[in-house]
């Protein structure tokens, strides 16, 4: 066995056994990112039979849910991410995910080590250079602090839910034959003629009145009513806030670079060739001392002829597979190597001969040959590093000083000015805030909560100080309030104005429409079409999912025939059917592309009776209140 299937065989068995693996199921996420989170107290927006999802949990999802959708469509308007619509989605994908583990544990699915492996082995994460490597896996679960254990735990679950999808859609079978009308009713093409109504043509014949406006005002009143506002006074204590303090010396930098080097030449490879001479757990030290010698003495051999390196590997070395090649490894990265023999091959300058290097496989005689990459020299990261040391130290301090600050501000209880002074902060003043302003102040919804508690507004003095993020710790204190109340006219007016030309406008232009397709019925003539188009439902020639499904519902028993929607966004569309065409589908391609859309067509209703089934059994109790805060 050569050297390198003995590391790559040793590193399968060490993470097999610590670790599953993953996989990307609906149920599950977005990949790697889901399982990289130490978690943490928190408050709970929901419980699944008894076991509680954070409100932290639900922020993370939400992020990755947006960072994909954003991915994939960088038009996507931001105010659909703060829709209390677009939380409760993320809501339910996480109950949906708790609740299926839940399924999968009860289940006793079984997930070999041989599966997790293989499926480790092969996530890009935890590769370099289209390999496997131990250095990678281990950095990543370090950076994330997260434990081996805690990784498995997670992966386990997602690795069983994918059997328990996969049994699921073995269920469905179809034959191609029994849904050949389908298939012919997928592709029947229609022709048909297009027009448009826009709703801001409408709103420019709109003139409201004052008292128009006024008597809405009056009529409305708890649509204008106010909440309860508080004003406040706070300071942050933060790490970010201990930054400018910080000094680091020239030296410290230097240290760290040079221990530190692996991760600042990650990408650069180098080739060599080695002969290794073996030495095992159970020979004497006499034994041993002979194989040294004997390396010695082949070192010795090359370095009066480098030329020999090649005849001598394939002599003297025990590295099966490289010696038949004069000892040649290819180019490897930093960490696929054992340490020992990596920084070594890594110190070195090309065509140089290494002093004997003792590694756990043994002596190896080492040649540099090859250098891809360009060395990471220190005056080019020396800035980055600096920057990652301060910020390390600022974390440090604010570590330390984190509880004397929360313990000041709890015991000068009666102003700010205090704790202000001794961590040198400013004092802030804010405008008049809802419940609402107050939790996104910070995004955090227990600092709202905090502010709005009866003893904060009645005593006004300190709250306790919140983390209202990691490593920012905020102190507020009530300095006036002013409940609710109704808002006066002028406050609304521009609301009220801008509501009902909305309203009005879109009343006229369904109305408009509505006569125009009457008319048109009796002569089509009266409307100019603006695009005619010979459509399916495969090749829908751009047109939106709501108006492919009203073009496909119109009636075709006697054409021409004219239907029309509203579409939500300002528009109102009138559509004229002029022909219809149904024939047999024999294309091979077609008939493969809508019969496996067909199929996951039915494996998502399969999904959804599973996933429909288990809410129904389930025990879900819902933070109602907390939930819609976080909006």
């Amino acid at each position: 066995m050569n050297m390198l299937e003995q590391i790559r065989n040793k590193t399968q068995t060490t993470f097999a056994k610590v670790i599953l693996g993953i996989i990307i199921i609906p149920f599950a996420l977005f990949g790697i990112d889901s399982y990289l989170s130490s978690g943490g107290k928190n408050i709970h927006v929901a419980s699944v039979n008894d076991e509680a999802i954070a409100s932290q949990d639900l922020q993370k999802t939400e992020s990755q849910f947006i960072a994909q959708i954003k991915s994939q469509d960088e038009s996507t308007d931001p105010k659909v991410f703060k829709s209390l619509e677009f939380k409760k989605a993320v809501l339910d994908k996480l109950i949906s995910t708790k609740l299926v583990n839940q399924a999968v544990k009860d289940s006793g699915f079984y997930i070999s080590d041989e599966q997790i492996g293989t499926y480790i082995s092969g996530m890009p994460e935890f590769q370099r250079n289209g390999k496997f490597s131990q250095t990678q896996y281990d950095e990543v679960l370090k950076l994330n602090n997260l434990t081996p254990k805690k990784f498995d735990n997670n992966i386990k679950n997602d690795l069983g839910t994918q059997q328990v999808k996969d049994t699921l859609r073995k269920l469905v079978y179809t034959p191609k034959n029994k849904i050949q009308h389908l298939i012919d009713l997928a592709y029947q093409k229609r022709d048909v003629s297009i027009y448009e109504l826009k709703q801001d043509d409408f709103k420019k014949k709109i003139d409201l009145s004052a008292p128009a406006l006024k008597k809405v005002y009056e009529e409305s009143e708890s649509s204008f009513i106010r909440p309860d506002q508080v004003k406040i006074k706070f300071i942050i204590y933060s790490a970010a806030g201990i930054v400018p303090t910080v000094k680091i010396e020239d030296k410290e930098v230097k240290d760290y670079f040079t221990n530190n080097i692996n991760r600042y030449q990650a990408d650069q490879q180098r080739r060599a060739k080695h002969i290794l001479f073996t030495i095992r757990a159970d020979m004497t030290a006499e034994e041993i001392d002979k194989i040294k010698a004997k390396a010695l003495s082949v070192l010795s051999d090359i370095r009066k002829n480098p030329k020999t390196f090649k005849k001598n590997a394939k002599k003297y070395s025990q590295d099966a597979e490289s010696s038949k090649n004069g000892g040649d490894l290819g180019f490897f990265s930093r960490g696929d190597m054992p340490k020992a023999f990596d920084d070594a091959v890594f110190s070195m300058p090309k065509n140089q001969i290494s002093d004997l290097i003792k590694t756990e496989f043994g002596y190896h005689i080492v040649m540099l040959t090859a250098i891809k990459g360009d060395e990471v020299k220190f005056e080019s990261v020396k800035n980055q590093i600096k920057g990652e040391l301060v910020f390390n130290k600022a974390l440090t301090e604010y570590g330390s000083n984190a509880e004397d600050f929360s313990n000041n501000v709890y015991e000068q209880s009666e102003n700010l000015q205090e704790a202000a002074k001794k961590f040198s902060l400013q004092i802030e003043d804010s405008e008049w805030l809802s419940f609402e302003d107050a939790k996104r102040f910070f995004n955090n919804e227990a600092f709202a909560q905090a502010i709005f508690e009866k003893n904060a507004i009645e005593e006004k003095k300190n709250i306790a100080a919140i983390e209202a993020s990691p490593n920012n710790l905020v102190a507020a204190r009530v300095v006036d309030f002013r409940p609710s109340a109704k808002k006066s006219f002028e406050e609304v007016k521009g609301k009220i104005k801008d509501f009902l030309i909305e309203a009005e406008s879109q009343r006229l232009l369904i109305a408009a429409g509505t006569k125009l397709i009457e008319d048109a019925k009796s002569n089509s003539k009266i409307v100019d079409w603006i695009d005619q188009l010979v459509i399916d439902r495969v090749d829908r020639q751009g047109l939106s999912d709501p108006l492919i499904n009203v073009i496909f519902k119109m009636d075709d028993s006697q054409l021409p025939s004219y239907s029309g929607f509203y579409d939500g966004k300002g528009e109102y569309i009138i559509v004229k059917l002029n022909k219809v065409a149904t024939e047999k589908v024999e294309d091979k391609d077609s008939i493969d592309t809508y019969y496996n859309d067909y199929i996951v067509m039915i494996q998502e209703e399969i999904d959804l009776a599973f996933m429909s089934n288990l809410k129904d059994k389930a025990d879900i109790d819902l933070n109602s209140k907390l939930f819609a805060n976080l909006n």
